[in-house]
């Protein structure tokens, strides 16, 4: 269980690289949303799940539990505000000419 543990915490690890560099590289606010959105709560929810899956049962796997879901839960709110706001603003999406 704990190379099972370790896989997954990896797997995580990689897809916030990703996400991160997706941030960096990507030119508009919206593709950098899309980057970061996807990311954060995949990579973030198996690193989560790993270190669940770490360890025996104890109650820091409650506190790991609830965070997963306030992650789950606001991750989307606050990429769709941040969306509408640059919406409103007019932010423009850049096209390659």
């Amino acid at each position: 269980m704990t190379i099972f543990s370790f896989i997954l915490m990896g797997l995580g690890v990689a897809f916030v690289f990703v996400g991160s560099l997706g941030i960096l590289r990507l030119r508009d606010v919206y593709s950098r949303l899309q980057a970061s959105g996807v990311s954060d709560n995949a990579g973030l929810g198996l690193i989560l799940i790993g270190l669940i899956l770490y360890s025996p049962w104890s109650a820091h796997d409650i506190t790991l539990l609830l965070l997963l879901v306030l992650i789950l839960v606001t991750n989307p709110i606050v990429t769709h505000s941040i969306a509408r706001s640059a919406f409103v603003q007019r932010q423009r999406q850049e096209t390659d000419t």
